[in-house]
């Protein structure tokens, strides 16, 4: 279980730096594939050969229409893909593919010859000749050979190829990219909807807000409230709604964050709660306390689903809730076993000094069994000392118990002194 939560760490704090602060790992979405591909074209396939003993599957495809790359394509139109491609004769598929680099051997010189049109996904293009020097100065004369190669075949329907090609260029200002995608969210056909959302989990905060007025409430509400949403997508819909919404849909999304669900694992509920404290702040604090934080009864998940909705705030929204107000919301999380360790490398982060007396209790309680906090314990003192804004009285606490752990378990806290010099 800390396994867990200990990952889940690692991508709240992956995702604040470069994304959408309530979205899993962003993807590569269609656009940044095609701006990567020097060839796009849509294709039709012909027949598919599932291979033999002696031979491996391949397909063949016509080429329908080009979208990019006219200049470096083979001249024929179909397409060998030296892989099964899944579908039907006439199925459409998106195939993405360049020139590559392919060593040959030594050759003395080369010739073309007038056969027919291939039917292949590698296709000569260039031949040139390079001469090389090794440490006998005499030369050897190699080549090198640029073939085309076709990546992939990615089934789609003519819509979602539409879609794909007309979507802006990743160079274009994100915001401006985003209103492109905003109402493909949650539309038909599912190749569409994620790449929408991928779109505005590679998105950063500042980008998502810029978009916050053109969000559709109404919308929101109902894929949030839909029991089958898909959890890497409940969290930015919590986040938009609480950028566009009202005291209506502060009262909605309290009913969908819900009383503690004693267990139960719901990815994406930080996303509401985020939305939440967006509208409300310290209201919204206020009831993530009660019904998480200070209840005994809530779950780890739960509670740790809180301490990144606050962590959200204190990174994108620092005037939202006064900073020690948020930290002192911490403070019932440093008497759970299974929290604690977050709460003080979260209070270390913050720098909230005014924990210090708190942490003898913590140590007392972890010191026997629980490494983990009592590094993060050993870490938060080292911080505190070398900061110049605690007053006296809590350089005083912070050094008599860093001087108590250092006589109980000297060796933690050598290893640990080495990263704080």
């Amino acid at each position: 279980m800390r396994f867990m939560i200990a990952v889940l760490v690692l991508t709240v704090c992956s995702s604040a730096v470069s994304a959408c602060p309530f979205c899993l790992a962003p993807m590569q979405t269609w656009a940044e594939m095609v701006a990567d591909a020097e060839v796009v074209v849509l294709a039709k396939l012909l027949s598919t050969h599932v291979g033999s003993q002696t031979e491996d599957p391949f397909a063949i495809l016509e080429i329908v229409e080009v979208h990019k790359g006219q200049g470096v394509l083979p001249a024929s139109k179909r397409v060998r893909m030296n892989d099964y491609v899944y579908g039907k004769k006439g199925d459409l598929f998106l195939l993405r593919g360049g020139l590559r680099d392919a060593e040959i051997p030594p050759v003395i010189e080369t010739f073309a010859t007038d056969g027919p049109e291939p039917v292949t996904g590698t296709v000569p293009r260039t031949i040139q000749k390079v001469s090389v020097a090794d440490d006998s100065d005499s030369v050897v004369s190699t080549s090198t050979l640029r073939t085309f190669e076709w990546d992939w075949a990615d089934h789609v329907s003519i819509r979602s190829y539409r879609y794909i090609t007309a979507a802006p260029d990743p160079e274009t200002e994100t915001p401006e990219r985003l209103k492109y995608f905003l109402p493909f969210l949650e539309t038909a056909g599912p190749l569409v909807a994620a790449d929408a959302w991928g779109e505005f989990a590679n998105a950063g905060y500042e980008d998502i807000v810029a978009n916050g007025k053109l969000y559709p409430a109404d919308k929101l509400r109902t894929w949030i409230a839909d029991s089958q949403a898909s959890p890497e997508r409940l969290g930015l819909y919590g986040m938009m709604l609480g950028l566009c919404g009202t005291a209506q849909d502060a009262n909605f999304l309290e009913q969908q964050i819900g009383l503690p669900t004693s267990g139960e694992i719901r990815f994406g509920v930080e996303g509401l709660m985020g939305g939440l404290l967006l509208l409300t702040g310290e209201d919204g604090l206020g009831f993530l306390e009660e019904s998480r934080l200070k209840n005994a009864d809530a779950s780890q998940f739960d509670c740790f689903a809180v301490v990144q909705a606050l962590q959200f705030v204190w990174a994108y929204e620092p005037d939202l809730i006064q900073k020690q107000r948020l930290r002192s919301a911490l403070y019932p999380m440093l008497e759970r076993e299974d929290l604690r360790e977050i709460a003080v490398r979260d209070l270390a982060r913050w720098q909230d000094w005014e924990a210090v007396p708190l942490l003898a209790g913590v140590y007392e309680d972890c010191r026997a069994d629980d490494t983990r906090t009592t590094r993060a314990i050993v870490g938060f003192l080292f911080v505190c000392l070398k900061s110049d804004q605690p007053d006296d009285s809590q350089v005083a606490a912070a050094t008599r118990l860093l001087d108590r752990i250092r006589c109980e378990n000297g060796g933690l806290v050598r290893s640990m002194e080495r990263d704080f010099r």
